[in-house]
Parts: structure tokens; sequence; C-alpha cells
């Protein structure tokens, strides 16, 4: 055990995620399992989190409600417009909407620009049509822990995070591919 700023006790624990055929390092914090502020950019800590739930882009936004979609493997997409992946990634993320039944999948794009107008011009260059929630104060990605873009986050149909992909590369495809199939194919 070591001690935080906040001098509370905190004990780090390798957690050996052998049916997700995951390895992430968890820490826990006293009984409050949310990560703290100083490992906010550590991805590794969201795998087996339970995501569902309520998460507010802001007051003029329409809330994401991520309970809605229990039972489905959701692919929760943090996308900017000024992010050049994020305009390869989006044809992508329509191709697997359209590849898996609505019933066991949903892809939810979430934008953190400022600007909706450059959001809006974005999705329009794009063509997309995948549900898009907006997050211009950034609340939704600071739950989820997003530090680059895009940022995907695979969460299963019991509502835990599965598997996290920070940036979007052709070359991966398969890998992401693999963990989505498995995450469907789960009953």
């Amino acid at each position: 055990m070591t001690k935080t700023k906040g001098g509370r006790f905190m004990r780090r624990q390798r957690d050996a995620r052998a049916d997700v055929g995951v390895r992430a390092e968890s820490i826990a914090v006293g009984w409050n399992h949310a990560a703290p502020d100083w490992v906010a950019g550590s991805l590794s800590l969201l795998v087996g989190l339970v995501a569902f739930g309520q998460a507010y882009a802001d007051t003029s936004a329409k809330p994401l409600n991520l309970a809605q979609y229990r039972g489905k493997v959701v692919y929760l997409d943090f996308w900017a417009s000024w992010c050049a992946p994020c305009k390869l990634s989006f044809p992508y993320m329509e191709q697997l909407a359209a590849s898996y039944p609505r019933d066991a999948f949903v892809v939810i794009a979430v934008n953190v620009d400022h600007s909706r107008e450059r959001a809006d011009a974005f999705l329009s260059q794009v063509g997309a049509e995948v549900p898009v929630v907006y997050d211009p104060k950034g609340q939704i990605a600071g739950k989820f822990h997003v530090s680059e873009m895009p940022t995907s986050v695979l969460i299963g149909r019991d509502g835990r995070v599965r598997y996290v992909h920070q940036g979007f590369f052709q070359n991966k495809i398969t890998q992401y591919e693999t963990h989505i199939q498995e995450l469907v194919n789960e009953k």
C-alpha cells in the first residue's frame, strides 16, 4: 500500500481477466473503485468497470443513457472535427453498424468539439448515419478518461467496459473486429 496526496491509502493489484482475455492493472482507493484524478489518463483502469448509467453532455444537449443499451454490445467512439484519423474511422463505424443486428450491437459517436457548427460540418462531410451525442464540456469523455482522438470504448452486454482502443489504425481493424465479434457472440 502507498499513501496518496489526500492521505488515503491505495492498494495496487494485478488483475488477470482470463475470461475476457485482457490483462489490466486495477487500482482500488478505499471502497471507491472510481479512478482518482491522478490516474485519469490510465485507460487500462476502465476495463471491467460498469459503464451503464447516465452520463450527461451538458444542459443543452440530450443526455446519453447507456442503461437503455443493456443486453447489447456498445461501441462508444469519441471523436473531434479536427482529428484526421476520425475521418477514417467514420466509414468503418458505418460499416460496423450495418454488419451486426441492431438488437445485438450499437455504435454511438460522442463529439467533444466546443463548436457544434464544426462538428456538424464534419458530419456533413463524412456522411455519418450513426447516432451522435455532443459533449462540448468533455463530461462524458472525462468519465471514460479519454485523452486521445479517436478513442473507442467497447462495452459488453453486461455493461462492463471490455476493451479500449486509442486511435484508429487500418492495420488493427482485424483486432477491433475480433474484440467486437467476441462480445457479440457472448450471451
